[in-house]
Order: structure tokens, then C-alpha cells, then sequence
């Protein structure tokens, strides 16, 4: 009951970062493209920055709480020792074989290397965005943004699925961290102000950890009620 009531908090969090985004856009829009560059630039490095500590994070959970006992991925510590080991940051059980990709022969978290990927692809984009001259409308940046939230929708719909498609999962990790950048640049764009912008950035860490606790809690809730009495969560 308390993990479900965690969870209840985390999405209303979620779904109040939501509104206020909408509020943020909707309160005071500009239809000029006026930013100024060195907006762009700070909102960028600092988006630019979050996708590598993400991806750091993806490849090595626990580096940066390296005095933490327990991790996201690591066996509830006051379990039974479970007789698994831990694969792609999953326990090497058939229940758990649409979690993990196998990369030349080595088994890969699927959710992960779709986070990987999502990052990697939004560091080329803010990328370009610094370098083109876009001159896009504003009508189009109020599109990127709905878009954006519909993904982020639709991935804490698919996480909460018991079942799952293994290279869908990866898409829709990809399409998470696209949809952060999306958002981020809309709301510069829309309302051309930097602190809007830094502030959406740190909203986008909320949805990833929402994310990330929806996950742990299936990852238990698998576990539970698989027969088997090697509980790795």
C-alpha cells in the first residue's frame, strides 16, 4: 500500500509539473523569435550536461551514491539472499528476458540503452539547434510541446504494463529523453524566458525519476508474484 501510495504522489508531482509547463506557455506567449542567443546557450550546456550525467547514470547506477547500501537495481537488502545475479541491472530469470538485450553477447538493459540512445540523440540536436538558424513558428513550437507530453504519456502507460515488447520498451526510453528536449526548447521558444527554460530542465528530472520508481515498483511486483522463492526486489 505504500509503494502504491508513492507511486500515486510521483504521477501527481508529474501531472502538476504538466499544468504549470501549460501555464508557463499559455499565461504570457511571444510570437517574435527573439531569443537571445546566449539563452540558447546556457539552456543548451546545461540540457547538454543533464544528458550525460544520464547517461552515466544508465551505465553505472550507483556510481554517484557509492555509500548507498541499496540501489535501483540491486536486491532489497532485507530479503532472503536471492540466488540470482543481476544482468543489465535485471536478474537473470526468463521472466525478466524482455528487459534485457543481448549486445555482442553481453546482456544490456533494455530501458537503459533506450535512455542512452534518446541521450545521445538529443546532445546532436541541441547541437544543431545552437548552429542553424531555425526560424520556426510558433505554432510549431506549441506542437513539440503537446507532442512531448503525449510521449510522456505514453511511457509511463507502457512501464506500468506487465508485459512488454522488448525493442518498443527501447523506442519509447529514446523517445522519453527526445520529448524532454522537446519541451525544454518549446518553452524557451514560446515564452523567451531563461528561467522557464532552467526550470523545465529540473522538472525533467521529476518525470525521469517518476519513470524510474514506476519501473523498481513492476520490477518488485514481478518478482512477487513469480513461485519461485529467489526474490530479487
Amino acid at each position: 500500500m505504500r509503494e502504491l501510495n508513492n507511486i500515486f504522489y510521483y504521477l501527481l508531482l508529474s501531472i502538476t509539473a504538466i499544468i504549470l509547463i501549460l501555464i508557463m506557455v499559455l499565461a504570457k506567449p511571444i510570437t517574435t523569435n527573439t531569443n537571445n542567443y546566449v539563452d540558447k546557450f546556457f539552456v543548451a550546456g546545461i540540457f547538454f550536461i543533464s544528458c550525460l550525467f544520464g547517461i552515466s547514470i544508465a551505465i553505472y547506477p550507483s556510481w554517484w551514491k557509492k555509500n548507498k547500501q541499496k540501489t535501483n537495481h540491486t536486491p532489497n537488502l532485507k530479503r532472503p539472499k536471492t540466488s540470482r545475479i543481476f544482468q543489465g541491472h535485471h536478474p537473470n530469470c526468463s521472466i525478466f528476458k524482455n528487459h534485457i538485450i543481448i549486445i555482442k553477447n553481453k546482456p544490456r538493459c533494455a530501458g537503459c540503452l533506450g535512455l542512452i540512445l534518446g541521450a545521445l540523440a538529443s546532445i546532436l540536436l541541441i547541437t544543431l539547434y545552437l548552429i542553424l538558424p531555425l526560424k520556426l513558428s510558433i505554432n510549431i513550437y506549441y506542437f513539440l510541446l503537446i507532442l512531448g507530453i503525449i510521449v510522456l504519456i505514453f511511457v509511463y502507460g507502457e512501464i506500468i504494463l506487465s508485459k512488454r515488447k522488448m525493442f518498443f520498451h527501447i523506442l519509447l526510453n529514446s523517445l522519453l529523453i527526445l520529448s524532454f528536449l522537446t519541451i525544454t526548447i518549446s518553452v524557451l521558444e514560446i515564452t523567451k524566458n531563461l528561467i522557464y527554460a532552467i526550470l523545465t530542465v529540473i522538472l525533467c528530472f521529476l518525470w525521469l525519476d517518476t519513470r524510474i520508481y514506476i519501473s523498481n515498483h513492476q520490477h518488485q511486483r514481478i518478482c512477487d508474484s513469480c513461485a519461485q522463492e529467489c526474490k530479487s526486489y
